[in-house]
């Protein structure tokens, strides 16, 4: 953690280190879903599912899979398959220098 953000060192042993690629990371402000959209890019989700707050720690395909009730979020976060109903919380991330800042 920097000033209260959860920060995740990418080196070539990162699953992160592709572009696609996703990573649960969990730090002392939470739980993140987080995908390497872009060279510089990355999108960072809650892991919490909106339906019934357990953590989502599954990727299939495309898709995060909640192992509670099945729901299924894109990596935007978006519902893709319910019963939730909801999208996962986004924060916004910034990437510099091979660390990634998540604005939890």
């Amino acid at each position: 953690m920097v000033d209260g953000e959860p920060v995740v060192t990418i080196d070539a042993g990162s699953p992160l280190a592709r572009i696609g690629t996703p990573a649960l990371v969990q730090a002392p402000g939470g739980s993140f879903l987080v995908t390497r959209t872009n060279q510089d890019t990355f999108v960072a989700l809650t892991a919490q599912c909106t339906h019934y707050i357990c953590t989502v720690k599954n990727f299939s395909g495309s898709v995060y899979v909640c192992p509670c009730h099945g729901s299924q979020f894109d990596v935007t976060g978006q519902v893709v398959h319910g019963p939730a109903t909801r999208p996962l919380q986004r924060y916004a991330t910034s990437f510099s220098g091979g660390t990634l800042r998540i604005s939890a």
